[in-house]
């Protein structure tokens, strides 16, 4: 059961109050990282890519060509990469978005690799990279109660920047440090937060803004923007239904400070689930997600 503090009366008109006007068209791209060596490759695949002085080598064709320099290798293991597929998807998305002539004014990750890479190959594909800095943002990680047992060290700014990503060193995170033990519902508040802080750096100035981060981000990120009570019971199963780069789109409009999803959540659930039964009921399926971009500048 909820208590009544996720989104208070007087919060709400934070998000869709009438009372300014002199505020921007902003919009949020929300987006899964994009294919993780962990999840291809099972736990233990450092095992395999490094020997005992720690020099990595790629045993697949779809390892990654090389990794990040950091200086404990055993890290990899729980902060995982992108594989050789995950880093051309997210090129991918980078290029689309620039065929579209959507313009990102800035770039949010999560402080895990798999994001930091994924943001790094979207704005590369943008053309992007070394215009516009990855600002490591620690609100956006994942529910940390389900690292407890094993607590992951992120890669410091140095260690990012000497691996060649453009890591913007002015930016301070709102959060230290994550709760160690935060729960699902906690994770979704705290989420809020986060967007609470980017909302106001931009409701002003408007624009594009790019987050990058993991499965249950496109959720837990947007809940409140629906005026909808969180999930927190479904939310680890709701998660496992997005796909590497799934996305949500959402648009403020600086009138009536309402949003608008351009595609959502429950869009990306509803049009797995409908893979599914397609998967049960047909031995052959040819599925052709449709265009994610269309109509959005």
């Amino acid at each position: 059961m909820y208590t009544n503090d996720y989104l208070t009366s007087d919060e709400s008109g934070y998000y869709s109050s009438t009372s300014n006007r002199n505020d921007a068209c902003l919009r949020f791209i929300i987006i899964r990282h994009g294919e993780r060596v962990d999840n291809t490759y099972g736990l233990g695949w450092t095992r395999h890519a490094f020997n005992p002085a720690g020099q990595y080598y790629a045993f697949d064709a779809n390892m990654p060509p090389t990794l990040p320099s950091r200086i404990n290798w055993l890290e990899y293991e729980l902060d995982t990469p992108l594989t050789l597929n995950g880093l051309q998807q997210s090129w991918n998305v980078g290029n689309i978005l620039a065929q579209q002539n959507i313009p990102i004014i800035a770039c949010y990750s999560s402080p895990a690799i798999r994001s930091i890479q994924t943001a790094d190959q979207i704005l590369g594909g943008l053309g992007q990279k070394m215009h516009i800095p990855i600002r490591l943002e620690l609100g956006l990680f994942e529910c940390s109660s389900w690292y407890a047992q094993l607590p992951i060290n992120f890669m410091s700014y140095m260690e990012l920047i000497n691996s060649g990503f453009n890591i913007d060193t002015q930016y301070r995170s709102h959060l230290d440090n994550l709760p160690p033990l935060e729960n699902e519902y906690e994770y979704y508040k705290r989420s809020k937060e986060t967007m609470k802080k980017l909302i106001k750096l931009y409701k002003k100035r408007g624009g594009t803004i790019l987050i990058v981060a993991h499965a249950p981000s496109l959720e837990v990120l947007t809940r409140h923007l629906m005026d909808e009570p969180p999930r927190p019971a479904q939310l680890f199963d709701l998660a496992g239904q997005v796909n590497y780069c799934g996305m949500t789109i959402v648009d403020r409009d600086p009138f009536s400070k309402s949003w608008q999803f351009r595609y959502s959540f429950d869009e990306q659930v509803n049009r797995q689930q409908q893979f599914n039964n397609a998967l049960y009921s047909s031995a052959t399926v040819n599925y052709r997600p449709r265009p994610l971009f269309s109509n959005l500048t």
